[in-house]
């Protein structure tokens, strides 16, 4: 069971029908009631909200997840990413945060290796500035520390 990611509704929606208007279909059926779902630990299970879909609200929706219990994730854009997102514009793409992050943490690099091919090695070596031409005009520093 994957988290669900709801977007933030739209101000422009129409407001919900009033309770007067609706009507119910058919009479409602009694139940026997079930037993309330539990976690592989056989805690109760609960369902989170979290709200946004950027690198942290991600990690702790997969946690939860993993915990057996239910989760739903708020995001306000219409992309999840948050501060890793990238914006298209009609002039190029851009990366709107933080372009690279540096792994030291085993932890981390577990949780990164879930997701193969998400990620790719980056140094300000790979940064090229090229003229109206298309050929290389600068290049970017010497190499000193790994990101």
């Amino acid at each position: 069971h994957l988290p669900t990611v709801t977007e933030r509704p739209s101000m422009s929606k129409p407001d919900p029908l009033p309770a007067k208007r609706l009507r119910r279909t058919s009479a409602p059926v009694q139940a026997t009631p079930a037993a309330a779902p539990t976690t592989p630990s056989g805690k109760p299970q609960r369902h989170f909200a979290i709200i946004g879909a950027g690198m942290a609200g991600i990690a702790c929706a997969r946690t939860l997840v993993q915990a057996g219990h239910r989760v739903t994730v708020f995001e306000k854009s219409s992309q999840a990413g948050g501060r890793t997102a990238t914006i298209v514009t009609p002039f190029g793409n851009f990366d709107a945060g933080a372009q690279y992050f540096t792994v030291r943490d085993p932890r981390f690099a577990r949780a990164i290796d879930t997701v193969p091919g998400i990620c790719k090695r980056w140094s300000a070596n790979s940064v090229q500035v090229l003229d109206a031409a298309g050929r290389v005009a600068a290049a970017g520093l010497p190499h000193r520390e790994a990101h």
